[in-house]
């Protein structure tokens, strides 16, 4: 729906004066206040003052603000006083800021505080409520006068504070303070320049200010209040950055103006800008020239005002859906509103989306936006064209008349030759003759508002319907009201949408009722009871906007509003934001139940209208508009296709669907056009706002439906029964579609039946059509179509309909690029085949390349011709082709002497040479690197010098055969062989070699060729008598067998051990067998064994190495090694034991333990092993065989080492005597750890701890009554008694001598405790008690005894007994004690 914009002048006496202006903040009744000097007044949207709500004072006003929530409004005065007067309450306070000028007053988002400055640096913060009450909180003094505040609504954290937040303010002092209502306050940032913008970034929690040097600052605070992520960015801002104007343009985004022909948006979130431009916003390019000197932006319409010095205002739309508007192309241009001839130096947007108010400097306007009115009944249509001016059209005739009122028309309604035009206040009535002049049939006034006004017709009767207050009144032409219909206030709500068609008036309540009468007869007859717009939930659908009743009264079509909250839900009350909801919804009286259809994704309905003639048909007209209400459910729902200005016809299908029947675009030519009115078969469109011209004279245009394509001029039968097929196609029934047209003898008719089916996707349907149209060909072309997609065959019959754009859409919904291309390229549209191939169907890229340039070939276009042969891939050919076949020779030598195509080179090098041209084709080949055709061209001149210089610097071995072949022929037989030999062809040269005898040749020539040529020469040297060259050759090629015999028949040993040497076990076993026996010959025992391993001759090495005592390594002994299963395993043992014993017997011990243990012999394996010493290995052989026997060998091996220093090794004899069961080694083992700890340690504490272990395992291994068992018992007797007398010492001093004097006497004591031990405990005890004498006489029994004094004591304890009884220390301790063997006496036995 079109709108224009009304011009409220306010009746103002001094405009200069009146610079201070604010806009309520609720969108009902919103009241604009403007200070005017003295004086403070308040309008209303339509320039109404409202003198009750006024002030007046003896000093000028000189701040604004109004409540946010409340129609309290806050003033300020030159004299420092501040007025907050509200619905019931005022009050007046000049305390804070006495003698003081105010400068700002600003409110938080929730109206809870508000803070007002002024220029003597006071800061006032008061808390506020809706009724108008305020208190001051506290105040705060400042340097400098402070005129800019903005509340920081984000906490650090990130989250939303607008009931409290704290608030930045500066001013001219260039320093921005923090402060909150709690007397908290302090400086921030400090930029020492004027301010001319503070905003908050509420986003981000930035703060954004632009200084009077024109420096962007940016600057957030971190959870301890220090200034973090500062920028400074110095802006471009004209010749006037003093007259520096912004405001929030969405997220982030920040517009400037400054008096120059741009404006610019600073993009704070990406670091990025962009302008906005005033050149070319019209056709005309009205505004060259002209300054954008003010600026403000709706967030809710997201429009961006702007206005210019010479008096216009310029909008730009934001396009974009989400986020924020990254470039200029996300910014459509609005149509220019003209403001006066003044600049205009303020633009402020009142609330909503519909008011603005611009000030000049001689006017002071609110412009008020309304959509353009229209109403039609067949045949007249009337559309609104200006406040007071309607345009009348005939249909039929198509005549107009233009009807001029004296009031701003409000609304319009027609009924029979009756124009019907009101206001609020004023209703005029206008009939309209068969030659289409217009007359005034009546007027009158009420002095009640009205709220809407319908027309009436009742024959040649009329009436009119009037919604005032809560009823609805009937009234004649002159105003006199005859019938009253009441409603209920508080459960109905006031009757504010009328409409009327066919008899019946439809009317919308406040409450969001609605109710439906009958009018047709003298008096209204309600039709059902009044239904509530609610869904089966009983929750209501929305606020209805709009209202509209179709021809019999069976459906009303609503537009709907809905309220959102702060969270950006449906509200179900006391919603703060009422945005249009993107569906339009049915009321189906029959059901009563609620249909809707959603237009598109951010898309609203605007308009809507029912057809004239057809109960079924609905049209709607619909914009784009990011801020449109799209619940859930419908979300998924919604297709992709961008939104669009677009009329869209729909079928209200029984009471269950709504189905869409064709979409209209509203924008022809870059022409807008608003659809006013439906007659099938035509949409009817006001071009309001073009120039007249010849062809567009009349203000309507009308455009056919989609089905009636081509059927405009049918009958009225016809016609209906289209109007059913489209309706019953729509639906999806198909035969109540076809027997509704089955009578039609039409051919046209059935091909716009035909086009209607491609339209709706019914192939089947088409079929029949295209049978009946006698359409053979595209009957034909479908019944071949073997596609399987059935969009694809449905182009196919669009096609051949003469629907290339429908054929179009259809193949890229299926994604046929293929097809898609062929039809470019069958009508001709050679650009989008093109690009169809290059970015969707690149597989047929080049083919499509090729049929253009034959296209372009026919045309005779050669150079473009040319151009797309090469695209094509098939220059090198067609190219030629095409210049040649036109004559143009010239141009084709210029064409290959400018390409670097090789085989093009080559092709008119070809081409040359035909012609005898061979100097020029030397040329060609040699570009194109074509030497073999180069050399040809060199010897068919005999230029041999030249091919050979050719061949040499090229090292083509084509050419180089070439020449070779030549210079054969020529009978240049060296020069021949050389050239073969570059060539690769050895055989070639050889052959020559031995035909012409150059046999110091043939040896290099040879060794330079495959192995055929090297035996052939080789057989050459064979016959020639120079065996040893033969032998070389034959090895070479392969033919050792050969080279053998050659080397036995001639004695050529020095070459049979170089073959010997190459042998491998792959070679053949009679060769190898040869050759060992040849080496065995003479003595070369090794290379015999080697031999005869490789060849598996196992039992011959082995006995040859033990014959003639070959040294055996590892390899040698791997080799002689037969694997797993080449023989018996019996055999394969025998042969391993064999090896073994030769390299144990060589001193080889661990090969020997490899080999016996991989003949399975472990026990020989690890006597073998044990001979190496290698403990280490020893230990983990012993683990890993798990053989009794060889735990006991490692055991017996341990014990001879020195165990008792190494508690590893101590461990491991333990292990393998307990796993291999031997109780008695381990008991002998453990007896001979209790004879170290006496002997070495003289502990017979762990000595005794130890026997018992031995006697332990000693009755495991012999019993009870073994002799060994009572030995080790009587033993064990003896070592604990002892250690138990050892403690008596201190204990029991004499008891102990005593018991060591028995311990002496007794004759078996030396088999468990060593006498020495028992006279040294007594010495050592007798020298502690200072007794020297008795120590002396132990000493002398024990040299009486001849027991050896150094083992039990010290020399220093004897130095010192001695001295002390006055005795010489003896020169020898005694006779020398026999060597004692701690080794275990036992062999180890050898194989």
């Amino acid at each position: 729906m079109s709108s224009i914009y009304f011009d409220n002048e306010l009746p103002l006496k001094d405009f200069v004066s009146a610079s201070c202006v604010a806009w309520s903040q609720g969108e009902e009744a919103p009241l604009l206040a403007v200070a005017e000097g003295f004086n403070l007044r308040v309008f209303r949207e339509d320039g109404e003052e409202l003198p009750e709500l006024g002030q007046s004072r003896g000093v000028h006003c000189s701040a604004l603000a109004w409540h946010p929530k409340a129609k309290v409004l806050a003033a300020g005065w030159d004299d420092g006083a501040v007025t907050f007067t509200g619905p019931s309450s005022a009050r007046d306070d000049q305390d804070v800021h006495r003698d003081g000028r105010i400068l700002c007053i600003v409110f938080n988002p929730a109206g809870t505080r508000c803070v007002t400055t002024d220029n003597n640096g006071i800061i006032g913060v008061w808390k506020t409520d809706a009724r108008g009450l305020c208190n001051q909180m506290c105040h705060y003094r400042k340097a400098g006068g402070h005129d800019k505040v903005v509340f920081r609504t984000t906490t650090p954290s990130g989250e939303p504070n607008m009931d409290n937040p704290a608030f930045f303010f500066g001013g001219e002092q260039g320093i921005i303070y923090l402060a909150d209502d709690f007397g908290l306050c302090s400086e921030r940032y400090k930029i020492g320049s004027p301010l001319l913008l503070l905003e908050y970034y509420r986003q981000k929690d930035v703060v954004v200010l632009v200084t009077k040097s024109v420096i962007l600052v940016q600057f957030s605070l971190s959870a301890d209040g220090k200034v973090a992520n500062e920028s400074k960015l110095k802006l471009s801002c004209g010749p006037t950055p003093e007259k520096l104007q912004a405001a929030w343009a969405g997220a982030g985004l920040l517009a400037t103006c400054s008096h120059e022909s741009i404006v610019r948006l600073w993009n704070l979130a990406d670091d990025e800008n962009y302008i906005l431009s005033l050149q070319g916003v019209d056709e005309r390019n009205s505004l060259s020239g002209d300054k954008v000197t003010s600026i403000d932006y709706n967030p809710r319409k997201q429009v961006l005002a702007c206005g210019t010095r010479g008096g216009k205002m310029v909008q730009w739309r934001c396009c974009t859906v989400s986020g924020t508007p990254k470039a200029e192309a996300n910014w459509q241009v609005m149509p220019v509103v003209h403001v006066g001839e003044c600049t205009v130096e303020r633009l402020t947007w009142g609330p909503g989306e519909s008011l603005v108010h611009a000030r000049t400097e001689r006017s002071s306007t609110i412009f008020c936006e309304a959509q353009l009115k229209s109403a039609s009944q067949a045949p007249l249509m009337a559309v609104q064209t200006s406040p007071s001016e309607i345009m009348v059209y005939h249909t039929e005739k198509e005549t107009q008349v233009t009807v001029a009122t004296n009031f701003r028309v409000k609304g319009l309604s027609l009924g029979g030759s009756t124009l019907l035009a009101w206001n609020n206040k004023q209703v005029m009535l206008y009939d309209i003759d068969v030659t289409m002049q217009a007359s005034i049939m009546s007027s009158f006034s009420r002095s009640s508002e009205m709220a809407c006004c319908a027309l009436i017709c009742q024959g040649q009767e009329r009436s009119v319907a009037i919604a005032c207050g809560a009823k609805i009144e009937f009234t004649n032409i002159q105003g006199v009201v005859q019938k009253t219909i009441q409603f209920s206030e508080e459960v109905e709500g006031i009757p504010t949408c009328l409409d009327v068609a066919g008899g019946w008036l439809v009317a919308a309540t406040s409450l969001n009722f609605i109710r439906l009468w009958n009018v047709s007869k003298t008096a209204p007859k309600q039709v059902g009871a009044a239904r509530k717009f609610e869904g089966s939930d009983q929750k209501s659908l929305g606020e209805i906007r709009s209202i509209q009743v179709n021809k019999d009264g069976t459906r009303a079509s609503l537009l709907v509003d809905q309220r959102l909250g702060a969270d950006g839900r449906v509200a179900m009350a006391g919603g703060t934001l009422k945005v249009p909801d993107s569906r339009i919804f049915v009321y189906d009286t029959e059901s009563d139940n609620f249909l809707h259809y959603k237009v598109g994704k951010s898309c609203v309905p605007v308009a809507h209208f029912w057809d004239c003639t057809d109960a079924r048909l609905l049209c709607c007209e619909v914009v784009p508009q990011a801020l449109a209400y799209e619940p859930k459910t419908e979300l998924k729902e919604s297709n992709d296709a961008p939104p669009q200005h677009s009329a869209v016809t729909l079928f209200v299908a029984n009471s269950e669907q709504i189905l869409q029947q064709d979409s209209i675009p509203c924008v022809d030519q870059s022409v807008s056009r608003m659809p006013v009115g439906l007659t099938v078969p035509y949409v009817y469109f006001s071009r309001l706002g073009e120039k007249e011209t010849e062809t567009s004279a009349l203000g309507l245009t009308r455009r056919v439906l989609r089905d009636f394509a081509g059927l405009e001029n049918m009958d009225e039968e016809t016609t209906a029964a289209l109007l059913n097929f489209s309706y019953h196609l729509a639906c999806g029934n198909t035969d109540e579609a076809y027997k509704s047209v089955k009578g039609v003898r039409s051919t046209g008719v059935w091909e716009s039946m035909s086009k209607m089916c491609v339209k709706t996707g019914r192939l089947d349907v088409a079929q029949k059509c295209l049978g009946q149209m006698g359409h053979a060909r595209a009957a034909g072309a479908l019944r071949q179509c073997l596609e399987k997609e059935p969009e694809a065959r449905l182009a196919i019959v669009a096609v051949h309909l003469d629907m290339i754009d429908d054929a179009e859409q259809l193949l890229k919904q299926c994604g046929r690029y293929d097809i898609l291309n062929q039809l470019y390229q069958a009508s001709g549209a050679w650009d989008k085949a093109l690009e169809v191939a290059k970015t969707k169907d690149r597989i047929h890229l080049k083919p499509t390349h090729y049929a253009y340039a034959q296209h372009l070939e026919a045309l005779e276009d050669v150079q473009a011709a040319l151009s797309h042969y090469e695209f094509s891939g098939t220059y090198r050919t067609e190219n030629p082709r095409l210049l040649c076949s036109m004559g143009l020779t010239d141009d084709l030598g210029n064409y290959v002497e400018q390409s670097d195509d090789s085989q093009l080179h080559r092709w008119y090098a070809q081409y040359l040479e035909s012609k005898a041209d061979l100097d020029g084709a030397s040329k060609e080949y040699k570009k194109a690197g074509d030497w073999l055709s180069l050399c040809r061209v060199a010897c068919f001149n005999e230029d041999l010098d030249r091919a050979q210089k050719i061949c040499e610097d090229s090292q083509d071995q084509a050419a180089c055969y070439h020449l070779a072949r030549h210079l054969e022929a020529s009978g240049h037989f060296k020069e021949a062989m050389h050239f073969f030999q570059m060539a690769g062809r050895a055989s070639h040269a050889i052959r020559l070699a031995q035909e012409n005898g150059f046999d110091g040749d043939l040896m290099s020539l040879a060794l330079a060729a495959d192995p055929l040529s090297m035996a052939q020469a080789a057989k050459y040297y064979e016959q020639k008598g120079q065996p040893s060259k033969a032998v070389i050759l034959y090895q070479k090629s392969g033919q050792q067998k050969r080279a053998l015999e050659l080397c036995f028949s001639a004695r050529l040993f020095d070459a049979l051990r170089k073959i010997s040497d190459e042998l491998s076990a792959e070679s053949d076993p009679e060769i190898l067998a040869k050759c060992a026996e040849f080496f065995m010959q003479h003595e070369q025992h090794d290379k015999a064994v080697h031999l005869l391993s490789i060849s598996k001759q196992f039992d011959r090495a082995v006995q040859l190495c033990s014959e003639h005592d070959v040294h055996i390594t590892e390899d040698m002994a791997e080799r002689m090694t037969p694997e797993k299963n080449s023989m018996e395993p019996q055999l394969r043992s025998e042969i391993l034991q064999e090896i073994a014993k030769l390299c144990k017997k060589q001193g080889s011990f661990q090969l020997a333990c490899k080999k016996f243990t991989q003949a399975g012999d472990k026990l020989k394996a690890m006597k073998s092993l044990l001979n190496s010493g290698d403990t280490e290995k020893i230990i983990f052989f012993a683990g890993t065989a798990r053989q009794p026997d060889i735990y006991v060998l490692a055991g017996n091996y341990l014990q001879s080492l020195d165990w008792h220093n190494d508690p590893e090794i101590m461990k491991n004899i333990i292990q393998f005597y307990s796993k291999a069961k031997a109780y008695d080694k381990l008991g002998a083992f453990y007896d001979a750890c209790a004879q170290v700890e006496i002997d070495e340690y003289r502990d017979y504490d762990k000595a005794a701890g130890a026997l018992k272990e031995a006697l332990k395992y000693m009755t495991k291994a012999g019993g009870e009554g073994d002799e060994r068992v009572v030995s080790l018992t009587s033993r064990i007797a003896l070592v604990e008694q002892f250690a138990n007398v050892r403690q008596l010492a201190k204990s029991e001093p004499d008891e102990m001598v005593a018991l060591c004097e028995r311990m002496v006497a007794m004759p078996d004591i030396d088999t468990a405790v060593r006498t020495g031990d028992i006279f040294a405990n007594l010495v050592e005890h007798f020298s502690e008690c200072g007794n020297y004498e008795s120590a002396y006489r132990t000493v002398e029994r024990m040299r009486e005894r001849n027991i050896v004094l150094s083992p039990y004591l010290d020399r220093a304890l004897l130095e010192q007994i001695y001295s002390s009884v006055g005795q010489p220390l003896p020169d020898g301790d005694g006779p020398v004690a026999p060597p004692r063997d701690d080794d275990v006496a036992e062999e180890i036995g050898e194989d």
